[in-house]
């Protein structure tokens, strides 16, 4: 059992982001897309469920895994470019 598993009140809430951090999410969201444009991001995300998906004898060898993680990974996409419109809009009002 992961860390996620035994203790999911920790991490079901930011981890990463300092206090400080947590009230500016907006500035988060676009010094990530600054840094990382939204083409790269669609790369590097396929290039990680393809990598899992083509492993031998990892946990996406079963039919349902690999359903839940492409489905994760197009609500992830969808999950990112509202980010990144928001992150335009944001710095468009500045």
């Amino acid at each position: 059992m992961n860390s996620f598993q035994l203790h999911p009140d920790f991490y079901n809430r930011p981890i990463q982001l300092s206090p400080g951090e947590q009230t500016k999410p907006m500035e988060i969201l676009r010094n990530f897309f600054d840094n990382c444009p939204l083409a790269t991001v669609r790369k590097t995300l396929w290039q990680m469920v393809e990598t899992a998906l083509a492993v031998p004898y990892s946990v996406y060898d079963n039919a349902g895994e690999r359903q839940s993680l492409l489905w994760f990974y197009r609500e992830l996409e969808m999950a990112l470019e509202a980010g990144w419109l928001l992150s335009q809009r944001n710095g468009e009002n500045q």
